[in-house]
């Protein structure tokens, strides 16, 4: 079942992808590029830096609602916890992260 729910998993956060505004992804990608925001192991966006300018934890606050909520419905789609949907994203997310970008995989930041 692994196999589908992966698969199914990947659609769909494709889908969700392309559903982000451009600018949200733009500014996403500035973000990431510029050390402030990374992912986590639990498929959520972090804060490398914490002491971000408040328009920036909210826009982390932001994706993150939008990324739960689509855990949600992906999981009750697949008969899953919303929690396995978000760590098989980390993965993913994590092992396709840029050279440069930051990454917790669970003991804290580490700079690809």
């Amino acid at each position: 079942m692994l196999g589908k729910f992966a698969r199914s998993l990947l659609s769909a956060l494709a889908l969700s992808l392309l559903l982000l505004s451009s600018a949200t992804a733009a500014d996403l990608a500035q973000l990431k590029a510029a050390g402030v925001v990374g992912e986590r192991s639990n498929g959520l966006l972090g804060l490398v830096k914490p002491d971000a300018p408040a328009d920036v934890k909210a826009f982390v606050d932001n994706i993150n609602a939008q990324r739960q909520a689509e855990y949600q419905r992906i999981a009750a789609k697949n008969g899953v916890t919303a929690d396995e949907v978000a760590k098989l994203t980390a993965q993913k997310v994590i092992n396709q992260a840029a050279p440069g970008q930051f990454v917790d995989t669970g003991s804290g930041w580490q700079q690809r």
